[in-house]
């Protein structure tokens, strides 16, 4: 067979091509997230601490990013679909690294420094109440409620209770604890402490459990699909995320929002 010198670097060119292509940034980012409110990263009445993180992330990258309210399972429904690029303010889990990229170290484990911020989970009781918790072991002899596809549902049932989550709002949730239909609930500490600041009667028959359940890093997380065409993009809202978490300009936009930012 004769080799021909043309052929050859025209086979050369098309393959840097495709690969230049497989890397190019896209036109738009679709990023589903939780459509009630969980203080303070998400708000519906006002931009809460994600959502202001948002277009200054868009401004940097270069690249129009839409972000699509809707229940959260469906979220992770539609990420694993591949219906939508990302999803927002996603802790880490097995089932999830299944189907979504996260950004990891060279170890293989999820990369904190590239977080969009860390929430720690808690339990909260009726005062008083039987249920116990030391960091170690959990006693529940009842069921504890979660918020519908959170990934603290799994911990819990690994430690042993049992778990209702059929709830997407940590105030129906506190509420059904306060009702007696659950021995506690499980949820992120901002959130729940939000929601008894603003209704007396649940923070006079609540309480925090202490330890924290856990401490969880949240990131922006990206379908198969996409990661496949745009693993560059993916890296740089990655890096860019945790540039911003650190900056003046974005500590100061949120300030009304948290004492700290993290």
């Amino acid at each position: 067979m004769q080799f021909h010198p043309t052929l050859a670097l025209a086979g050369l060119l098309a393959l840097a091509t495709t690969g230049a292509c497989a890397q190019a940034n896209p036109e738009k980012i679709s990023v589903c997230h939780e459509n009630e409110d969980a203080f303070p990263w998400l708000l519906k009445a006002k931009p809460g601490y994600s959502q202001i993180m948002m277009p200054l992330l868009e401004k940097q990258l270069g690249v129009p990013i839409k972000l699509v309210a809707m229940p959260w399972k469906q979220c992770l429904a539609e990420l694993k679909a591949g219906s939508v690029d990302a999803a927002m303010n996603a802790s880490y889990n097995k089932e999830r690294a299944e189907y979504a990229h996260y950004p990891l170290k060279l170890d293989g484990e999820p990369d904190a420094t590239k977080r969009m911020y860390r929430a720690t989970y808690a339990l909260y009781r009726v005062k008083g109440g039987a249920l116990s918790w030391d960091g170690q072991k959990l006693v529940a002899n009842g069921t504890v409620g979660a918020q519908t596809g959170f990934s603290i549902v799994g911990q819990l049932k690994e430690l042993g209770a049992k778990v209702e989550d059929s709830s997407p709002t940590a105030d129906e949730l506190l509420q059904r604890v306060a009702a007696g239909r659950y021995i506690a609930a499980a949820l992120q500490t901002t959130e729940a402490e939000n929601s008894l600041a603003a209704s007396a009667a649940l923070a006079g028959k609540l309480e925090r459990v202490n330890p924290p359940l856990a401490e969880k890093p949240y990131y922006t997380i990206f379908s198969k699909p996409f990661f496949a065409k745009h693993a560059q993009t993916a890296r740089e809202v990655w890096r860019l995320q945790g540039k911003l978490r650190e900056s003046p300009e974005f500590k100061t936009q949120v300030a009304h929002l948290m004492k700290s930012v993290d």
